[in-house]
């Protein structure tokens, strides 16, 4: 029992959910048991021995074929939901991995310059305190509702939007981080011994971030979903909205989950479940990002205690098991590597995801 107790429960939990959902996200459109444009028709069926006039919209669990109901225009809400799962996950893996990896490469060799910019200072001091979500939604509210442009085009768009609008605060991040290691006396050793720039960010610098910058990783794709969440609340959708008159109607064009919770916002009053279903999958995809991470930096925490000199919090986790494979002479397989080497996989199925469809 006390075993159990010690366990990284979030980061077993979170790393089994992201794997989930990213499998979801891959194979949605694959195992929807219906097409997009299926949709209900009013019709007679016996379920249980029982004849029933099935109508839309259809609540969760009466019909079989259709376990989480329909919206009111007889569309099954299972089939929306994959098929708008990979452009929920891939945009943020995406945007994310995008900005983490401008972000640090530029943040790490800024960091070993000796003096700083006071130009730069001034912008991450003054970018860091606006919305990002004020600039996009000013930018994109013109070109995203009936939109001229191809959806993978929008999405495109976003992007790079989100990535130039949130760089500076990665790169002040990992900027400040470098310059408190560039001051260990081990740099110094390095540098006196003739290590040039490139050598002092990859071999002496980077190896001490790369645990914080996964965990950055992570709680960056949880800051894109949040964003996208908000704007859909204001009927901007990934990949486009269709507006529609007499009455007013707001659908997403990719039935990202963002959009299906902005155009079924009205239903909070009546057949909630309509909004709930899209909501409740936005809510557990964005924890289990936090969990992963979470569970992360328990595991790090914890290996750092095994030095004492490393000054780290109180974590009574147990790290994952140390177990060591060779493969070959060089390539060493242990906890870490297959943890990196899982990431590496998302982020190549978030790019195939939202790339796939250009083809």
């Amino acid at each position: 029992m006390n075993r159990i107790r010690q366990m990284n429960v979030p980061l077993y939990v979170g790393f089994f959910l992201v794997l989930v959902f990213i499998f979801l996200a891959i194979a949605g459109p694959k195992i929807a048991p219906h097409s997009l444009d299926h949709k209900v028709e009013v019709e007679y069926q016996v379920i249980d021995g029982k004849g029933i006039v099935v109508a839309p919209p259809v609540e969760p669990f009466t019909v079989p074929a259709y376990p989480l109901g329909t919206d009111k225009f007889g569309y099954d809400l299972v089939t929306k939901l994959l098929h708008g799962a990979k452009y929920t996950i891939g945009i943020a893996v995406v945007t994310a991995l995008l900005k983490m990896v401008t972000g640090s490469i530029i943040g790490l060799y800024a960091g070993t310059l000796k003096s700083e910019s006071s130009w730069w200072k001034a912008v991450e001091n003054s970018v860091s305190y606006i919305p990002a979500f004020l600039i996009l939604y000013f930018v994109l509210q013109p070109i995203t509702i009936n939109p001229d442009l191809e959806s993978m085009k929008l999405i495109f768009i976003f992007i790079i939007l989100m990535t130039i609008l949130s760089l500076p605060s990665t790169i002040a991040s990992v900027r400040k981080q470098t310059r408190e290691i560039v001051k260990k006396e081990y740099v110094d050793v390095a540098r006196t011994l003739g290590a040039r720039r490139n050598r002092l960010v990859w071999k002496h610098i980077f190896p001490q971030l790369k645990e914080g910058l996964l965990i950055m990783f992570v709680m960056e794709i949880v800051f894109v979903m949040t964003v996208m969440g908000q704007l859909g609340i204001f009927h901007l959708f990934m990949g486009g909205t269709i507006k529609q008159t007499n009455p007013t109607l707001y659908l997403s064009m990719t039935n990202e989950w963002a959009g299906l919770i902005g155009q079924s916002r009205g239903h909070i009053f009546g057949n909630q479940y309509i909004l709930m279903v899209p909501l409740v999958a936005l809510v557990l995809a964005t924890s289990s990002f936090v969990l992963l991470a979470r569970g992360l930096q328990n595991h790090f925490q914890t290996d750092c205690q095994k030095a004492p000199w490393i000054p780290t919090g109180s974590s009574s986790h147990q790290p994952l098991p140390k177990v060591k494979m060779k493969i070959g002479k060089r390539i060493t397989v242990t906890p870490g590597f297959i943890i990196m080497a899982v990431f590496l996989f998302v982020f190549t199925a978030g790019l195939v995801l939202v790339m796939g469809e250009v083809v």
